[in-house]
């Protein structure tokens, strides 16, 4: 009998929580399609349902228990984001959700403490709002990988910037702190996934900081290029479609220019890599850079740029590229058609003449045989 208390005790937290998952759903059926404002006893009911389940949650041991009451949170959301009741549900869980990460960081132990600021975190990502984009921006560094990406996800799924966009709901403060955010981080994110989550986040707003950010990306992975040091090239399909779609739709010669130019000094290493490569590369890492030279040329040449090559019926009868190659990027007599349309050079050479051939990998290193 001398774990009846505890037993009592657990009995009583599970009908609690049992009862106020009633009373919430219950609210939500009344409430989520009107158009006043909650009263105070009725955002009462929403800030006694977040308080329970993260103590629950705060409490289990069991990732099973994590992930029933995260579920839960979320669907209490309900779908209709413009809803005073939504609004509400959203701000109840800012703060709770800050206060449970407060909490979290008081668990002794590690596995459990990790595997509550993941749910956390995951949970924050589940709702979808902008209206919670500073959790998720605190954690833009977490040393946790799986934390880490989560939050990036919460800030950058299609519900986010659908909200971010909009007349209605669009927040240029928000949007503002998330670019920051990204822009201080992005140059020492290693996922892969996470930059491609940003790119795409980016390329929805018209914004001199999301431009920046595109073109920090493109110096990371043209540096990774020139260093053999290259992963994730799949990524890089994503990264192109970006830097072709700004420099086709901005208006100022400068942004055309600079992006012209990264597409072109990008895109060029890449199809040198497969070239120089060939031998030393793995049949995977050959098969990766074989799909976004096809899927680029076909795409953000073709579609985007109206800009014709050779390049995909070469690799169809596989054949050199040798020639293509130059007609698109140019060499050391005259300029490509890159560079012609966006109208850019590769530099100065030292009589201060413009370099018409974009730079030239390097040797190939030993170590790359061995990469995949």
């Amino acid at each position: 009998m001398k774990n009846l208390p505890y037993f009592l005790g657990f009995v009583c937290m599970a009908v609690a929580y049992s009862a106020s998952t009633t009373e919430i759903e219950t609210l939500r059926s009344h409430v989520q399609d009107s158009r006043t404002e909650l009263t105070v006893s009725e955002q009462g009911v929403i800030s006694k349902f977040w308080r329970a389940s993260l103590d629950q949650m705060l409490l289990t041991d069991s990732s099973r228990e994590c992930v029933e009451i995260r579920k839960q949170l979320a669907e209490e959301k309900g779908s209709e984001y413009l809803s005073h009741y939504a609004a509400t549900y959203i701000a109840e869980a800012k703060n709770a959700i800050e206060t449970a990460f407060v909490d979290a960081q008081r668990i002794e132990g590690i596995e459990q403490r990790q595997m509550l600021e993941r749910n956390l975190m995951i949970l924050t990502a589940e709702l979808k709002s902008p209206g919670l984009s500073s959790l998720a921006l605190q954690r833009l560094d977490a040393e946790d990988a799986v934390t880490r990406y989560w939050a990036f996800k919460a800030v950058t799924s299609p519900a986010v910037i659908e909200q971010l966009t909009s007349d209605i709901t669009g927040d240029e403060k928000t949007t503002e702190a998330i670019l920051s955010g990204f822009k201080k981080h992005i140059s020492v994110e290693p996922q892969a996934e996470i930059q491609k989550r940003v790119v795409r986040f980016c390329m929805a707003f018209d914004d001199p900081l999301a431009r920046d950010i595109l073109v920090l990306i493109a110096d990371r992975r043209i540096k990774a290029y020139r260093d053999w040091t290259v992963s994730d090239e799949m990524l890089d399909i994503t990264v192109l479609t970006a830097l072709g779609n700004v420099a086709m739709l901005r208006q100022e010669p400068a942004d055309k220019t600079l992006f012209g130019r990264k597409f072109a000094e990008l895109y060029a290493l890449i199809i040198q890599r497969y070239l120089k490569g060939k031998d030393a590369l793995s049949k995977d890492q050959r098969t990766r850079l074989l799909t976004v030279i096809a899927e680029v040329d076909q795409t953000a040449l073709g579609k985007t740029m109206g800009i014709k090559t050779g390049i995909f019926t070469s690799l169809k009868r596989r054949a050199g590229m040798e020639r293509e190659y130059e007609v698109l990027f140019g060499d050391r007599m005259r300029s490509g058609l890159l560079a012609e349309k966006f109208k850019f050079d590769y530099g100065k050479d030292a009589s201060g003449k413009p370099v018409t051939a974009p730079p030239e990998l390097g040797p190939i290193p030993e170590k790359i045989s061995s990469q995949d």
